[in-house]
């Protein structure tokens, strides 16, 4: 079996004297071990679970915390050859991008794109929920913050007090007309990326896969529309998954159509 190994450090504070308040350490804990379970198991099997109590072809073990600052130690045991490089930097996208530290026009290799593409979307959002409860010593402590490194110390991410508010957004109806076209659509998940013409950028979107199915046509046909270089326009009802600082994360698709809904 392969061996991989992350690091979560927490600095600064409580941390820095190797402490961590009893409850805020073990609620991080939690987060830690879903958080690297749903990545591992995404990598190694082109799919996203959204509890994260195990990985298929994975096994997971904690080391002892070390001194100075406050570091646990997550150890990877995975069945079977495979590519640490390309391992750590699927983390690295994945954890970035659900704090909103992936730019769109960021370089990626095509074995990263190739394992990034069955998740597209689906898997920033599923995280959420753990990263957030990683960062609730940074919540109590505003001046912590906490470094996921390789074994080597090369750092992954970083979390801090800004992290841990674009990981606690709200759901609104959108904020205004939606109108663009579709630019990746995975018609498994019913996740995507839609450019949207009044943002001047290009936003997840998830669409129920229970939608009538002429309404997932719709989508379908934008992408293929877009791949051609045509306009693919379409225009979406949704709810908007905004951030505490009004950035829009994601769009919740309920309705679409060729004309202005």
């Amino acid at each position: 079996m392969a061996e991989l190994k992350v690091k979560f450090r927490y600095q600064h504070g409580t941390a820095d004297t190797g402490r961590l308040d009893l409850y805020n350490a073990s609620v991080a804990l939690s987060g830690i071990a879903r958080a690297t379970s749903i990545v591992t198991h995404a990598y190694l099997n082109g799919e996203v679970r959204s509890h994260g109590e195990a990985a298929h072809g994975a096994e997971f073990y904690i080391n002892t915390p070390k001194r100075g600052s406050f570091t646990y130690e997550a150890v990877i045991w995975v069945a079977g050859a495979i590519s640490g490089g390309v391992f750590y930097d699927f983390v690295k996208y994945s954890f970035n991008e659900a704090v909103g530290k992936i730019s769109q026009n960021d370089q990626m290799s095509r074995q990263l794109a190739r394992r990034i593409e069955p998740t597209i979307e689906e898997l920033p959002a599923v995280l959420e929920s753990p990263l957030s409860d990683m960062h609730r010593p940074i919540r109590k402590e505003p001046v912590m913050v906490m470094d996921v490194t390789k074994p080597r110390g090369e750092k992954i991410v970083s979390f801090d007090s800004d992290t841990a508010l674009y990981l606690l957004p709200h759901t609104v109806p959108a904020p205004h007309q939606i109108i663009g076209n579709v630019t990746k659509y995975n018609n498994i998940t019913g996740w995507g990326r839609f450019f949207d013409r009044l943002e001047a950028r290009t936003i997840s979107f998830n669409i129920s896969l229970k939608s009538p199915e002429a309404q997932r046509e719709l989508i379908t046909w934008s992408q293929h529309e877009n791949n051609r270089g045509n306009e693919g326009l379409l225009y979406l009802k949704a709810d908007a998954v905004i951030t505490p600082n009004d950035i829009i994360k994601r769009y919740i698709v309920k309705e679409v159509s060729h004309t202005p809904i």
